[in-house]
């Protein structure tokens, strides 16, 4: 169930065009796997438990775990992913739903055995925000349930490595990203060019940087215990997190 109470935001309408097939190429499937592992291993849901993603994106996630047997639901802003992961759902015949909606306005209760928030997605919203998705997950979640969070746009991960200006390759695709950081606000808004085929598409997007020490404490005030910091998705020999980390993975439980 959904409502609709919250006001959106620069994400409403980054995720369209050239934005979404960059997307598409940015992770391998080995790194996907990867992080199937992690989550399989971090989440310990039941076999056969509800598991919740978001954002979902295009099911790049949710279909890999509901093929081992969970039941995913999955959210995500975009229409045009949301059809792609039911898509692709329907083709493998594993057990999912996709939801088109604002992550902030759930309206599950105690509904889930663990929830994940993966591809870099968390940040997008302001403080308050945020306090109210971290509240929202807590919310759909039953009892003991665990919640990752991955991220590298925490300030121990982007504010030691993140650059002004960087150019990505992806195929035939380039992407070049240009951050200006707000020291007040504790913001970076970025500057998305997407090109290929000697064609541009300009985004713009704008991420909140949490410390690890501020979203340990959100998550509390919202019903979690922080369990563990990894700064890496190998379920067998995980790294700590420490400054300087190239993205956080967060493992919380709900009390």
């Amino acid at each position: 169930m959904t409502s609709k109470t919250q006001s959106t935001g620069w994400f409403a309408h980054f995720f369209q065009g050239a934005a979404l097939e960059l997307w598409r190429r940015a992770n391998s499937i080995e790194d996907t796997q990867r992080e199937v592992n992690f989550l399989e291993e971090a989440l310990a849901a039941p076999v056969g438990g509800k598991l919740l993603d978001l954002p979902c994106g295009n099911g790049r996630l949710s279909i890999p775990m509901a093929l081992l047997g969970y039941d995913v639901t999955g959210v995500d802003f975009s229409k045009t992913f949301v059809e792609e992961a039911r898509s692709a759902a329907k083709a493998y015949k594993c057990k999912t739903t996709f939801v088109k909606a604002d992550m902030r306005e759930l309206t599950y209760e105690n509904e889930f055995d663990g929830a994940f928030c993966m591809g870099n997605s968390f940040g997008y919203f302001d403080r308050a925000g945020t306090n109210t998705f971290l509240k929202t997950v807590s919310n759909c979640l039953k009892p003991g349930a665990r919640f990752v969070i991955e991220s590298s746009m925490i300030a121990e991960c982007f504010l030691v490595n993140g650059g002004e200006r960087e150019w990505l390759q992806r195929g035939d695709m380039y992407m070049l990203i240009e951050n200006k950081y707000d020291c007040r606000n504790s913001t970076v808004e970025t500057k998305y060019v997407f090109v290929q085929n000697g064609k541009e598409e300009t985004r713009t997007a704008t991420h909140w940087v949490y410390t690890t020490g501020e979203l340990c404490q959100m998550l509390e005030v919202a019903g979690f215990t922080v369990e563990e910091l990894f700064s890496s998705p190998d379920p067998d020999e995980p790294e700590p997190f420490t400054l300087g980390a190239e993205r956080l993975l967060l493992v919380a439980e709900k009390k």
